[in-house]
């Protein structure tokens, strides 16, 4: 029993950190898009093309299982 903890330990590592950088990203989502509401008219459009394109690549990044994927983008 403790050798398939042991065995499993890596993969349920990189899973979390999946998991995490999903819940990360969907939480950015969220706050951005409510920023975004509530500033209204003081974000130019072209701001607001910039920051819904950054946004619709992060979603397709969540909607895969590629931790790597994700993280980059979460820091644009």
């Amino acid at each position: 029993m403790v050798q398939d903890a042991e065995a499993n330990a890596d993969e349920d590592r990189k899973f979390e950190e999946l998991v995490q950088a999903r819940n990360q990203g969907d939480a950015m989502v969220h706050t951005v898009r409510k920023t975004l509401a509530d500033a209204g008219d003081k974000v130019s459009d072209g701001e607001k093309e910039s920051i819904e394109a950054a946004i619709k690549e992060l979603e397709e990044a969540l909607a895969g299982s590629d931790k790597d994927d994700i993280e980059p983008r979460l820091r644009s």
